[in-house]
C-alpha cells in the first residue's frame, strides 16, 4: 500500500506528456513539459492545432445617431391606386431596412435615425398655381403619423410634373447639413417625365448641390423620358407593377408575433398636450396595417421593436432615453395623471417598469422574428420575388449609403 503512490507518481511522470498533449493540445504540451521534463522513454508526440478565428470584437455603442432622410414623392393621378397601396404595404419594412444602417465613427458603432417626408402631385383637386404639387408631412421620426397620412391619400386626375415635385421638395424640406447624411428623394409616377415648367435637367442640378439622390420609379415598362431623367440623376430608372401585391407567407410565429405587438402599446406612457392623440394614432396604425394584410401587421409589429421606431415626442420612457433629465424638466401639468404629484424617485420606479417590460417584450419579438426569418427564407427561396416599390426603394438606398461607408 505505501508504494502505491510512488508507483502512481511514476506513471503520471511516465505517461502525462502524451496524455496531456493528446487532451489539451500545444497547451498541454507546455504544461507538461515545465512541470514533469521531457520524457526520454516515451516518443515525442507532435499536434497541429488549428487556431480559432478571432472572434469580433463587439464595439461600443455611441450616443449619437446618423440621419437617413427620405422624401416620397407619389403620384396620386386617378390611375394610381395600386402605388399607394404599396406605398402603405410596405412602409414598415422599408423603414426597418434602413434603419439597420451602421457606421464606425472614432472606433464606436453609430445608428441610424429614420425620418420620412410626404408629398403627393398629379392630383385634379390640388391648385394649378402650386403645380397640383402637395406636401402631405415634412421631413419627420413620427412613423404613425406617416401611416396616418398614407391612408388618406385619394387618386384624381391631373397633371404630373414630377420634375417641379422634385425641385419643391429639394427647396421646401430641413435637409440635414451632415456630410455623411443620407438624403433621397424617391419620385414615382407613370407618365411622361417632361411634363410642366421644371426640366429634368434643372430639377436633377438642384437636388445634387444638396447632395440628394433621386431615385426615380415608373410604374409600367421603361419610359425614354425617365429614363433620360434616370441618367441625368446618376442612377438607374426601376421600373414596377404598381398593382403587384406581395404575397403573404404564413409562418408559426406569426400569431405570438402580433399578440406582443399590441402588448407593447401598453408599455407607452404619453405626455404632453398631443400625447394622448398621439397615442391613439399608434393603435390605429396598428389596426390599419392589419386590415392592409397579415404581412404587413407583422411587419409594424417587428418594427415597432426596433430604434428606427421612436416616439420620444410623446413617450415617456423614449424621451428619458434621449433625455436622462426628462423627469426633471418637466412640470407635472405635461406628465401624464398616474405621474403627477409624485416625487422624482416615485415617478422614475414607475416609468423603469414600464421600461422594463417593454425591453422584454422586445426580446421575445426579436427571438421569434429570427426564427420567422429563418422559416421564410426558406420558403421564399422556392419562388421567385416580384419587385416593388418597397424593394427598389431598398435596394438603391443600400447602394448609395453603402459608398458613404455604411453597413447594414
Amino acid at each position: 500500500m505505501s508504494d502505491r503512490p510512488s508507483s502512481l507518481r511514476r506513471w503520471f511522470r511516465r505517461y502525462s506528456l502524451p496524455l496531456v498533449a493528446a487532451l489539451g493540445g500545444a497547451a498541454g504540451v507546455a504544461y507538461a513539459t515545465a512541470h514533469h521534463g521531457a520524457s526520454t522513454s516515451t516518443p515525442a508526440v507532435t499536434t497541429t492545432v488549428q487556431a480559432e478565428p478571432a472572434r469580433p470584437t463587439e464595439l461600443p455603442r455611441d450616443n449619437v445617431q446618423d440621419t437617413v432622410q427620405i422624401a416620397i414623392l407619389l403620384d396620386t393621378s386617378s390611375s394610381m391606386n395600386g402605388l399607394i397601396n404599396q406605398a402603405r404595404s410596405q412602409l414598415w419594412s422599408m423603414v426597418d431596412e434602413m434603419g439597420k444602417a451602421t457606421r464606425v465613427v472614432d472606433g464606436k458603432l453609430r445608428g441610424a435615425r429614420v425620418q420620412l417626408a410626404l408629398y403627393e402631385y398629379g392630383h385634379s383637386a390640388i391648385p394649378a398655381s402650386d403645380g397640383y404639387i402637395r406636401q402631405v408631412l415634412p421631413l419627420t421620426g413620427d412613423l404613425d403619423r406617416v401611416s396616418e397620412e398614407l391612408h388618406r391619400l385619394t387618386t384624381n386626375g391631373g397633371e404630373e410634373y414630377a420634375g417641379q415635385a422634385i425641385q419643391t421638395a429639394v427647396h421646401s424640406l430641413q435637409w440635414s447639413g451632415d456630410p455623411s447624411a443620407l438624403r433621397f428623394i424617391f419620385v414615382a409616377g407613370n407618365e411622361g417625365f417632361d411634363q410642366g415648367p421644371v426640366s429634368a435637367n434643372d430639377a436633377m442640378a438642384a437636388a445634387k448641390a444638396k447632395d440628394i439622390n433621386v431615385q426615380l420609379i415608373y410604374c409600367g415598362d421603361s419610359e425614354p423620358t425617365w429614363s433620360a431623367a434616370a441618367t441625368l440623376a446618376h442612377t438607374d430608372l426601376m421600373t414596377i407593377d404598381q398593382n403587384q401585391v406581395a404575397q403573404h407567407i404564413p409562418a408559426p410565429q406569426d400569431a405570438e408575433i402580433l399578440r406582443l405587438g399590441g402588448q407593447l402599446n401598453d408599455t407607452y406612457i404619453a405626455y404632453g398636450a398631443h400625447g394622448a392623440a398621439a397615442q391613439a394614432r399608434q393603435k390605429t396604425a396598428d389596426a390599419s396595417s392589419a386590415q392592409l394584410s397579415p404581412k404587413v401587421a407583422l411587419e409594424r409589429a417587428q418594427l415597432k421593436r426596433k430604434g428606427a421606431y421612436r416616439n420620444d415626442s410623446w413617450d415617456v420612457v423614449d424621451a428619458i432615453d434621449q433625455d436622462k433629465k426628462f423627469l426633471e424638466k418637466t412640470p407635472d401639468d405635461q406628465l401624464p395623471p398616474e405621474l403627477r404629484g409624485k416625487s422624482l424617485e416615485e415617478k422614475q420606479q414607475i416609468v423603469d417598469g414600464k421600461a422594463a417590460e417593454r425591453t422584454a417584450i422586445k426580446a421575445k419579438i426579436a427571438k421569434l422574428e429570427t426564427d420567422r426569418n429563418a422559416f421564410l427564407a426558406k420558403e421564399q427561396a422556392k419562388q421567385p420575388q416580384a419587385k416593388s416599390l418597397g424593394s427598389e426603394v431598398t435596394k438603391s438606398s443600400k447602394s448609395i449609403a453603402t459608398k458613404k461607408g455604411y453597413k447594414f
